[in-house]
Parts: C-alpha cells; sequence; structure tokens
C-alpha cells in the first residue's frame, strides 16, 4: 500500500489507497516525518546487475490484485471484512500524460469525463468504505492499525525532490507485500523513489524548451481547427474541471488535440524527451530502478498462483 508522502505533494498518501482506489477515512492513520531528500539512498538491496524486464501493464495488475487477495485474508484472521474489488479505470491524465495522441480513443471518450465518472460511481459503491463508515469508532482505529500497522516505522525511503518517508513494516499491508514481493524494505524504498521519479520525468519535460516549442506548433494547428487553447493542459482542465459540457463538442475538440498531437509532432517529441529524461534519472537511481523491476517481475508467479486460487 501507499506509504506517508513528505512535504512538497501537499497531501498525506491515504492508508488502502493502493488496496481501494480511493481516499477514505481508514487511509489517514500515520503521519510522516519531514526532512528532505537529497541523495539516492547510499544502501540498497544487492541484485544481479542486470535486472529482468519491465512487467508490461497487463501484469502488473497481477501483483495488484493478489496483494488485496492477500490483505482480505490478513484483515479476516484478525475480525475484518475486506472485500477484493476492481481497478478503478486509469484516468486520461495517466493514459496520455502529456497529450491525448490517438483520435479512436478521443472519439470514444473526448477527455475522459466518462471514466472520471466511472471512477466515481466505483467509489460510491465500494464496499469496504460502506464497511468501514459502519464500524464504531473504535473499531475503525483498531482496522487502521491492523491495516497499516501501529505505528510508521520500520519502511524508509529518500524520496527525491521531497522527503524521508516512513511506513509501518507490520499490519496487513506489509505483510501481504512482503509475501508478495519478498524483500519489503527494498519494494518500499525502490516504489516510492520510482513513483517519484516518473513525476519529476513529467515536469522536467513540460518544462523542456523542445516540447514548449512543440506546443506552440500544437496550438496554431488548433487554432486553424477552430479551437483555441495555448496548450492541451488549458484544453483538458477546460472539460475536466469545468461544469458539463456539450459531448460533442467535448469529443470533437479532443479529436482535434490528438490530430494536431501528430501533424505538429508534439506526441513525437513528448515520447523523446520522456525516453531520455528517463534514462537519466535511472541512470542517478540504478539501485532503486533495477530493484522495482527484478521485485516485480519476481512477485509475477506468487500473485499469479494467488489469483487464480483466490
Amino acid at each position: 500500500m501507499s506509504g506517508h508522502t513528505g512535504r512538497g505533494r501537499g497531501a498525506v498518501t491515504l492508508a488502502l489507497l493502493g488496496l481501494l482506489g480511493l481516499a477514505s477515512p481508514l487511509l489517514a492513520a500515520c503521519t510522516p516525518p519531514g526532512g528532505t531528500a537529497t541523495a539516492p539512498p547510499a544502501t540498497g538491496a544487492r541484485r544481479a546487475t542486470t535486472a529482468p524486464r519491465e512487467t508490461t501493464p497487463a501484469e502488473k495488475e497481477l501483483p495488484r490484485r493478489a496483494e488485496k487477495i492477500l490483505t482480505r485474508d490478513c484483515m479476516k484472521k484478525r475480525g475484518f471484512s475486506f472485500w477484493v474489488t476492481a481497478e478503478l479505470p486509469d484516468p486520461v491524465e495517466r493514459l496520455f500524460p502529456h497529450v491525448i495522441d490517438d483520435p479512436a480513443w478521443a472519439a470514444a471518450h473526448g477527455y475522459g469525463r466518462d471514466l472520471q465518472e466511472r471512477r466515481t460511481a466505483l467509489a460510491a459503491e465500494n464496499p469496504n468504505q460502506r464497511y468501514f463508515r459502519g464500524l464504531s469508532a473504535e473499531r475503525k482505529s483498531a482496522a487502521v492499525r491492523t491495516s497499516n500497522g501501529a505505528k510508521p516505522e520500520g519502511l524508509e525511503a529518500d524520496v527525491p525532490g521531497m522527503a524521508t518517508v516512513r511506513h509501518s513494516d507490520e499490519g496487513c499491508e506489509s505483510e501481504a507485500q512482503k509475501s508478495l514481493y519478498t524483500d519489503l524494505r527494498a519494494w518500499y524504498r525502490a516504489r516510492k523513489v520510482t513513483e517519484a521519479l516518473v513525476i519529476a520525468v513529467h515536469t522536467a519535460v513540460e518544462a523542456d524548451p523542445v516540447y514548449t516549442k512543440a506546443v506552440d506548433r500544437w496550438s496554431v494547428c488548433m487554432r486553424a481547427e477552430g479551437h483555441r487553447y495555448s496548450s492541451p493542459a488549458e484544453a483538458r482542465r477546460t472539460f475536466l474541471r469545468g461544469p458539463d459540457g456539450n459531448g460533442r463538442t467535448e469529443t470533437e475538440t479532443a479529436t482535434a488535440e490528438a490530430r494536431c498531437a501528430l501533424s505538429s509532432r508534439l506526441a513525437e517529441t513528448a515520447r523523446a524527451l520522456e525516453s531520455a529524461r528517463r534514462e537519466d534519472t535511472d541512470a542517478r537511481y540504478p539501485t532503486e530502478v533495477r530493484d522495482r523491476k527484478a521485485l516485480e517481475y519476481g512477485a509475477l508467479s506468487r500473485a499469479r498462483t494467488l489469483t487464480r486460487n483466490g
């Protein structure tokens, strides 16, 4: 499960977020210590020099579901209920972090308001949320301790550009992850660091002058299509954060965005910059990057067995 974020992101990562796909009262159990990280950890799990291949998106689903199964069984042993729920659909920000570049997807989903509404509906229907809300105050506290551990101690990561984050190495969350990944400390550190690197790469790409020039070309293309937006981010905000609009207008605008992303080479530019920036950050944090790949790959067979039987 997610650890506790430090300063710089503006919020504590809530317990059970990874498993429930939601932010809930159950999740606000622990608070991280501060402290800005300036360098990668000096030590790390010692693994093979060449890491296994990175797991595919479909393969990544297996450990996530297996973790829910293990958590369910752990919580049940300790007198609590827990349901294995489906993953929420990916938001547009994850599918297209910089610009929508698939005209067919854009014609079907626009800017993903339908996915956003589906996520909200699934969150409202989540049985774990209803169960937790129905517990007494005393049982809620006990459920948090059972899931998260009593104190954020035992696991630690120096997150680049943010802070030192900590989490308990006890509780059903950690027990489930240890069963899957075997080296819990290395997994926690690798996951927290690599998640931060994704954010860092995204930010660096969009600040790159090569990218901003491509955005200018994209904007010119969009004006020729009848849509006046200075950037994909502005268009996305208009349709996802504003009031409900005309669905046809949303899909027309998103489809134009995708066509312009291809013709202006904005999508191609973003991918090239992402690749270069990721290579750079991976080289600065080789232990965490290698450990994440190795531990995820190593968890696959255990996850397959659990999901098949669970």
